[in-house]
């Protein structure tokens, strides 16, 4: 799995993912919504998009698949 920047693609409208940002050092889970004025990332379940908070994701990437224990 590998970094895609947000000015290569967006990533599909509200699943989990993993966020990278600009100005903020730790990635966070969190999801993109997009609707008929624009798209927005949100971090976790929050409703209010994280630019709001002066932070910007600059990549994202797809969230690994859950551990399960070998039968």
């Amino acid at each position: 799995m590998d970094w895609i920047p947000v000015t290569e693609r967006a990533p599909d409208n509200d699943r989990y993912i993993l966020l990278s940002f600009e100005n903020f050092s730790c990635p966070q889970v969190g999801r993109y919504e997009e609707d008929e004025e624009g798209g927005a990332f949100y971090v976790g379940d929050d409703v209010e998009p994280i630019s709001k908070s002066g932070v910007f994701v600059n990549a994202w990437m797809e969230l690994p698949k859950c551990y399960k224990e070998p039968k």
